[in-house]
């Protein structure tokens, strides 16, 4: 098999390796490569770092990858140690090389390339597609119908901050060549084609020849812990739903009854309260972001990002502004969250991803797949904007059948400006 790198187009590894490493220099292109294109498709943790296991780095790189690796460490990577329950060490690029366009270089060294194939046979041999459900295959082929208007994705990269060009490029490069990747993640996420694509971007890009639009929940993280702390409560147990619909390959998928992954054990629900109420209101309303907003005097879109860091992930003791009024404001809530993640600050957000692809790709994906084309993006389902009625009716049979309705919202290019415009 011929392996070629996605690599920054001014990374030189003769800039970092001594002497002896330099006829290591695909390996460290190798690496690079690797931690490039997981940090475009969003493989990474919530710190945006790229967990890479050190067996695996050893078997492809050789007995000097440990050497190379601190090479590189001198200006083109930057790492950082394991943390609780997470083995391995993350890795990712050095801010210098955002700016950079994406370059494509085929890997020469025999010695590289044996390693390869070698690595490749034994992931062949594990045939981690065998726990994919019936659903996956059937979004893997759903991403076929995607193309990308290259002119105009080639003007928009260009109009793109620096630091998220490159891995922009990177994407882009994938769609024009039609190499449609897909993986199911540990927490049951599923990384395509569209994963990780920039919102502007993505009026480039057709489905089935079509604009696309999508339909995805307002306030998701928020709205999907109100679902984890009060499953098995009533109102809110799961109703029962016999099978998937028929795939578009006339194949009926394997039956999927409406019953969600086991609450967290660290986390009993908490007692009723007007706190509690409150919360459960405002994530239901897709508000919360708003009021945390306002109550912090910060910007909606950063109040997201700390919520998810400093709130349902946090790691260590740091002062946080939007922590310190959400556990004023939601007491309950706040301890809930810091019962689940006692022991490791990752847990709740495992479970809230766990969660969302129960939600999106097991129990809403199903209900279109052979009826309209589409794309699923974690908590939204994307397909051609004459679809959006469709995919949003299943979304709310989903919601009927296990009796917790969450906000949607709608989004689709601007016919008339061709933009897609700020959600919620």
């Amino acid at each position: 098999m011929r392996y070629t790198f996605d690599l920054p187009a001014s990374f030189d590894p003769t800039e970092f390796l001594p002497g002896r490493l330099m006829l290591q220099a695909d390996a460290a292109r190798w690496l690079m490569s690797t931690i490039l294109r997981k940090t475009a498709n969003r493989d990474t943790d919530v710190w945006g770092l790229v967990r890479l296991d050190s067996r695996i780095l050893r078997r492809v790189m050789g007995r000097e990858s440990s050497a190379i690796i601190r090479a590189l460490k001198c200006g083109a990577i930057e790492s950082a140690p394991h943390c609780a329950n997470v083995k391995t060490k993350g890795y990712r690029l050095q801010k210098r090389y955002l700016g950079d366009r994406c370059v494509r270089m085929p890997c020469v060294d025999p010695h590289l390339l044996a390693r390869l194939d070698a690595e490749r046979r034994r992931l062949d041999a594990q045939d981690t597609r065998s726990c994919w459900l019936p659903i996956h295959h059937a979004l893997d082929a759903e991403q076929r119908a995607l193309s990308i208007d290259a002119p105009a994705a080639d003007a928009i990269l260009a109009g793109l901050p620096a630091h998220t060009r490159l891995c922009q490029d990177v994407l882009v490069g994938d769609l024009r060549r039609r190499d449609f990747r897909f993986s199911v993640g540990s927490t049951g996420r599923v990384f395509n084609a569209l994963t990780g694509l920039k919102r502007e971007l993505r009026e480039a890009v057709r489905l089935a020849s079509e604009p696309m639009g999508s339909v995805d929940i307002a306030c998701a993280q928020p709205g999907l812990l109100a679902l984890e702390m009060t499953r098995g409560l009533p109102p809110n147990g799961p109703k029962g739903r016999a099978t998937y619909k028929v795939h578009r390959s006339g194949a009926a998928s394997a039956p999927a009854p409406c019953a969600s992954p086991a609450p967290a054990s660290a986390g009993l629900p908490p007692a009723p309260s007007p706190a509690l109420d409150s919360f459960a209101s405002l994530v239901l309303s897709g508000a919360l972001y708003e009021v945390l907003a306002e109550r912090t005097g910060l910007s909606r879109d950063l109040v997201k990002h700390r919520f998810l860091v400093d709130v349902l992930a946090k790691r260590g003791r740091y002062p946080s502004r939007v922590e310190d009024v959400f556990r004023r404001e939601f007491p309950e809530v706040y301890r809930f969250v810091r019962r689940v993640n006692r022991r490791d600050h990752g847990e709740l957000i495992r479970r809230l991803q766990g969660l969302e692809s129960w939600l999106v790709v097991e129990q809403v994906a199903p209900l279109l797949v052979g009826r309209v084309p589409c794309i699923t993006l974690h908590d939204a389902i994307y397909s051609g904007r004459s679809a959006l009625d469709t995919v949003e009716e299943a979304f709310e049979e989903v919601f009927d059948a296990i009796g917790f309705r969450l906000t949607l919202k709608r989004e689709a290019a601007d016919p008339a400006q061709g933009q897609w415009p700020r959600g919620l």
